[in-house]
């Protein structure tokens, strides 16, 4: 409980007044011994203990009766989470969670889940805390702590506005904890707004251990979980995979690939208006839609012959999910894709630079070039989108580490192999271990699905990785995120948890026949090495696709249509030009996943940490605090009711008359 005059609580010893009052009574009296009243006084000797325990109870009732007035006055607030305070923090972390999916609206009010939440959550801190706390905000776009002034602030911060980005979680914690371990913050509740989407969450990552283990070491710290878990119901999403203008003779057309996905649990016939957007040119076609998901695959749009390169979007109707009703595309002449293969065993670079060489696209050239470590210099940054890195893991202060590094960066890809004979160096929190192998071979006995290099095909099917056979191992150490495991929890395949656009991950065997059936099997290694390639190829040639995310690379790029903070512009989808170049940002296409955390995985993941867990809904408009003054006069009637049943005189026998 907490109070909005606190100051007031110093008159609460004023309750034991009626007490100080019985006393002074009591010793003002003159006593003067009688002999007659002898009688009378033994009688009431006979009846002292129930009248002082009824003397007793009436005192009690007027303490509680003054006391429940002094609450009154103090205004106490209770609610929510907040009635269970027990007092004001030295510090509160507000953790954010701005992604695309949190734009989620009520249609009959237009209020976002993001803003309702941050409205709640302000209004409760004014009236709890005010400025009596420190304030910080850790947002998931940025992820940087910022001081704030006052709760109100949260309202009108652009740090709080929406954004087209996905959320990292676990990033977020951290971000609280290494602020908390830093300035030493004393006692602090941290809140938690977002919408439990499990893409965000995370909740199979290896970070979430070591998270709680640092947590459960801290004195003094809460956690707060205000959620807003309900799912959209008949919601659509629309995504463009490839966007390619074609000439002929006769005409030009910009051929589309293009998917709209709905709640499974819909499977009534729809038809539904799509309208395209190139150029500023609208056209509008029906579809209609019978199952889950709709895809035009190569769909053809006729543009002008003189159209050489351009940008365009496609609109679905809107729905209470505004964030996944657009999505933007730019198309040019296309970049080759090309890879390189850093190795000394040619062996191992066969399959890879035949697979890589093999067109997936056939719109597409493809191009990989095998490089021994002593050339590594001679990489054409500019124009790589992956790098396949086989060979021992460079040092630290070595100029090719700062240069993978800033490939990274740039958005592109890593894929690091094993060596016979690996190091102890670490390349964004991981390294290789020792080599393993049994006589019979291992496995995968869990990968990952839903994302990533072994993510299952357009049409929903999963790639054959629990076929594969792996006979030599090489352990991976450190923290990242798992891909696939093989028995024992024994990690197969790893991403490396480094901030920025692009991807490295770490391979632990090799393809080649001695070590796995990779390269014997293909269609494992076919896809995940292309979606590595396809990864990287997003930041390559004058017209590239991007996810909105968190850079300072785009911040002096034009953006089409409405003006933004050029901090900001880089987390929302449109189209952004610099000189001859086009990039479209839309959001992740995990953010259209509705899946999301339950009451029971929430808890396990919070597990020995004090927290509490509020769910909320957007149309609730109660809020997380309110004043129970109320409640304590309530309690002051009942008091006085009680002391003046206790001081009522008792009834009279009735005598009957002399006569």
């Amino acid at each position: 409980m907490t109070f909005l005059v606190p100051a007031l609580l110093l008159a609460l010893p004023l309750a034991a007044l009626p007490v100080i009052i019985h006393l002074i009574h009591l010793y003002r009296r003159r006593q003067v011994k009688w002999a007659a009243m002898m009688f009378l006084r033994m009688a009431q000797r006979m009846n002292k203990g129930l009248s002082r325990l009824r003397q007793i109870l009436i005192l009690a009732f007027r303490v509680l009766a003054v006391a429940a007035i002094l609450f009154v006055i103090t205004r106490p607030m209770a609610g929510g989470l907040l009635g269970l305070t027990g007092g004001v923090p030295d510090t509160v972390i507000v953790l954010l969670d701005r992604s695309a999916s949190m734009e989620q609206q009520n249609l009959a009010t237009g209020t976002s889940k993001r803003a309702a939440g941050i409205a709640k959550l302000s209004q409760a801190l004014r009236d709890t805390v005010g400025t009596r706390s420190k304030l910080v905000l850790i947002e998931n776009a940025h992820l940087q702590p910022q001081l704030l002034e006052k709760p109100e602030s949260l309202v009108d911060l652009p740090l709080t506005g929406p954004t087209d980005t996905t959320a990292d979680v676990p990033a977020l914690l951290q971000g609280a904890l290494d602020y908390i371990t830093t300035n030493q913050t004393g006692r602090t509740d941290v809140w938690v707004l977002s919408d439990l989407r499990q893409s965000d969450w995370d909740a199979a990552s290896g970070r979430w251990q070591a998270l709680r283990g640092a947590f459960t070491s801290l004195k003094g710290l809460r956690f707060h979980l205000l959620t807003y878990a309900q799912p959209v119901s008949q919601n659509l999403a629309v995504s463009v995979e490839r966007a390619v203008r074609r000439e002929t003779a006769d005409k030009a057309e910009l051929l589309l690939d293009l998917r709209i996905t709905r709640d499974a649990a819909t499977a009534t016939p729809t038809e539904l208006p799509l309208r395209f957007v190139i150029n500023d040119v609208s056209t509008t076609m029906k579809v209609e839609m019978k199952d889950s998901q709709l895809v035009l695959q190569g769909h053809a749009i006729p543009i002008d012959k003189t159209t050489k390169r351009g940008s365009g979007r496609v609109e679905l109707p809107a729905d209470a999910s505004p964030s996944d009703n657009v999505f933007h595309f730019v198309f040019d002449e296309p970049a080759v894709l090309r890879s390189v293969i850093i190795t000394e065993d040619e062996t191992e670079a066969g399959p890879l630079q035949a697979a890589l060489e093999a067109a997936a696209d056939p719109t597409r050239k493809y191009a990989a070039t095998v490089l021994p470590v002593s050339r590594a210099a001679e990489i054409a940054w500019d124009d790589t989108a992956l790098i396949i890195w086989h060979a021992a893991l460079p040092k630290a202060d070595d100029l090719i580490t700062q240069q993978l590094r800033n490939h990274l960066n740039s958005g592109r890809s890593i894929l690091f192999l094993p060596t016979e004979a690996p190091n102890n160096e670490t390349f964004g929190g991981l390294h290789w271990g020792a080599w393993s192998g049994d006589s019979k071979p291992a496995s995968v006995e869990w990968w990952r699905n839903d994302s990533g290099l072994l993510a299952n095909t357009r049409s929903g099917t999963s790639l054959p990785v629990g076929e594969l056979e792996v006979t030599r191992r090489c352990e991976i150490l450190g923290e990242g995120t798992p891909l696939a495991r093989l028995a024992e929890n024994k990690p197969l395949l790893m991403r490396a948890d480094i901030p920025g656009d692009g991807n490295a991950w770490f391979l632990g065997t090799l393809p080649g026949s001695g070590s796995s059936s990779l390269a014997r099997d293909g269609v494992v290694m076919f896809a995940m090495l292309h979606r590595a390639l396809n990864e990287g190829a997003s930041t390559l040639g004058k017209a590239q696709q991007r996810e909105a995310v968190a850079t300072d690379t785009l911040n002096d790029w034009k953006r089409a249509g409405e003006a933004m903070l050029s901090s900001e512009q880089s987390l929302r989808a449109g189209i952004l030009t610099k000189d001859d170049k086009l990039i479209a940002l839309n959001r992740p296409l995990r953010e259209d996943r509705s899946e999301t955390l339950g009451k029971t995985a929430l808890a396990e993941l919070f597990a020995g940490l004090d927290h509490h867990i509020i769910e909320d809904q957007v149309e609730n408009e109660t809020s997380l605090a309110s004043e129970i003054w109320r409640t304590f006069l309530f309690f002051m009637a009942l008091a006085l009711l009680g002391e003046a049943l206790l001081c009522m005189p008792g009834k009279r026998e009735v005598r009957p008359s002399a006569a």
